[in-house]
């Protein structure tokens, strides 16, 4: 579905790669009440992260979101892992119960072949543009950029501190325009292209629903005010779930045995299930 924000002619459009389901996973309740995300920076994270997502491919995991998990999801194949926590679990990820446990050769740029796939059946030329809640990430061409979040501009959401929304948009848009400027700077042209993953749940319009940033949700014109403010044509703008992407770089870098579970593992923890068809 294609939209456009204040900036009128640039089209933001919100795809979602075919035969990928994206899955809120980060708030798998755990056996002591909690949920994962509690437990992320706990020493043996991999091991509750096995068990927490056997109990997704055997059909009695839940979420304190959206209660228990789609169906689609239970006895999945292959369990594929991407991001930069993907190796810190991997051995402990190996003694599901799942067929096969794969790991992405890209951690930090785990979403870009997703993403130059999109714009290759689109005949584009362009850049991905990951918008990761601990960095940002953008390639374009051969070169790769990346960027570490500046937490004292924008600090973790915390819904009880009452942080001033409208700035923290202002913030975020002069971060992002900011890391686009530098990459047209670095290669003297402009893309006929771009995706942009976001780290939060789209609606169909590719309107964010919520993540760490404040303000992020319901920002309809943060990607069009973004390429607005960096000074970029009038190309089309592709917004994707940045779990969806993972996924799609997955299918097609991997000859994954399908169904696949495809997890992202960093400042959190993203999941997007792969499908037969």
């Amino acid at each position: 579905m294609a939209a456009c924000g204040r900036n009128q002619d640039i089209c933001m459009i919100r795809v979602r790669p075919h035969g990928i389901l994206p899955l809120e996973l980060w708030d798998l309740l755990t056996p002591d009440g909690g949920i994962l995300w509690d437990h992320m920076r706990a020493p043996h994270f991999g091991e509750m992260l096995c068990d927490a997502v056997s109990k997704v491919w055997n059909g009695t995991a839940e979420t304190r979101s959206e209660g228990c998990v789609s169906e689609e999801v239970c006895g999945f194949h292959t369990l594929h892992l991407a991001g930069g926590g993907a190796e810190a679990v991997l051995e402990a990820m190996r003694r599901g119960p799942w067929t096969w446990t794969t790991i992405s050769s890209e951690t930090t740029f785990a979403a870009e072949a997703g993403g130059r796939a999109l714009l290759a059946e689109r005949g584009l030329d362009g850049w991905v543009l990951d918008v990761g809640q601990s960095r940002f990430k953008l390639s374009g061409g051969s070169l790769r950029l990346q960027k570490a979040r500046d937490w004292s501009r924008l600090p973790l959401r915390d819904d009880g501190l009452g942080i001033d929304i409208e700035k923290q948009r202002a913030e975020l848009r002069l971060c992002l325009a900011d890391f686009l400027k530098e990459m047209h700077k670095a290669v003297e042209q402009w893309p006929s292209g771009l995706v942009v993953a976001l780290p939060s749940r789209l609606d169909d319009g590719g309107v964010p629903e919520g993540s760490s940033y404040t303000g992020m949700c319901g920002d309809a014109d943060l990607v069009t005010d973004v390429m607005m403010m960096a000074g970029m044509p009038e190309v089309p703008a592709f917004v994707v779930n940045d779990a969806e992407l993972a996924a799609a770089s997955a299918h097609h870098e991997f000859d994954l045995v399908k169904p696949a579970l495809v997890l992202t593992l960093g400042f959190g923890i993203g999941g997007a299930i792969v499908r037969d068809s």
